[in-house]
């Protein structure tokens, strides 16, 4: 059956219902889908249902933004319970995320003065789930400073609001509270903070990483390059960690960065080439 564990919905940045992002994958002949949303599993329910309807395993997850070595790294969450120190560290994740945005749009009101900007509006504007992205940029669009949604992401670190300038809890925390709530802790994307080119620095943060008790890797990736997915699948296979593979599918939104097309099928990959674990 084909994976695919990194699926986001309109519960946090993803334009799909989580009905709808499991008809696709069933269309596609996914057997085994994880919705993974930006510290959330509040779609679970839903994802659940619709997985049980189409006759497919249905996995908890969440992605969690935590800190490592000051950089904003993040942890997929499997299996768990929602227990209470997960979902507050999950929570604290989530509210740092809306400060990003009202720090940005206070640093951009004298920058833009005759767009009427104000945080207390960006706070109590209408975020059209459909649309997908979040709040901070859907109210940046309406008011006319960026033309695009994607057009805004780079902006909260041109203005000093990126994500390592906030305290998101450290990444041992949270692999210590995703285990203590019965699930795995699984490194995504790894290409994102690591460099393939030298490896010996790579192994030595994944080694860290390992002592802190990681469980597993997001080994495919769409953006992973075959050198990066073999090193990280070598990695794993000699210290018998999960291996995985997801699409980072955020429907309409996001669906083509930097050349990279993010969507479910992007990745394909049975679960007879993965190493799940009990998550199956």
């Amino acid at each position: 059956m084909l994976v695919d564990l990194h699926i986001h919905t309109c519960f946090s940045d993803g334009t799909m219902t989580p009905e709808e992002a499991v008809q696709k994958g069933a269309s596609l002949g996914f057997g085994v889908l994880a919705a993974a949303d930006h510290n959330s599993w509040q779609g679970w329910e839903r994802f659940s249902a619709a997985c049980q309807k189409a006759g497919i395993r249905g996995i908890r997850g969440m992605e969690v933004d935590c800190l490592y070595g000051g950089q904003d790294i993040h942890l997929l969450a499997y299996g768990f319970r929602p227990v209470p120190r997960l979902l507050d560290l999950a929570a604290e994740s989530r509210r740092l995320l809306l400060k990003m945005s009202d720090d940005l749009v206070e640093r951009l009101i004298p920058l833009h003065p005759g767009k009427g900007l104000s945080v207390d509006q960006c706070r109590s504007w209408p975020f059209d789930a459909a649309a997908g992205g979040w709040q901070g940029i859907q109210y940046l669009l309406a008011k006319g400073v960026i033309a695009s949604l994607p057009e805004g992401i780079p902006l909260y670190e041109e203005h000093g609001c990126g994500y390592g300038s906030y305290p998101f809890p450290p990444v041992e925390e949270v692999i210590a509270a995703i285990q203590g709530a019965g699930g795995k802790a699984v490194l995504a994307h790894p290409c994102n903070w690591l460099d393939e080119n030298r490896p010996e620095e790579l192994f030595f943060h994944l080694e860290a990483l390992c002592r802190m008790g990681l469980d597993g890797i997001e080994c495919h990736y769409p953006a992973n390059s075959p050198r990066m997915t073999a090193l990280c699948r070598a990695f794993c296979q000699e210290r018998g960690l999960l291996i995985t593979a997801g699409s980072d599918d955020h429907g309409a939104f996001g669906k083509n960065h930097h050349g990279i097309r993010y969507y479910i099928g992007a990745v394909e990959k049975d679960e007879t080439e993965l190493v799940l674990g009990d998550l199956v």
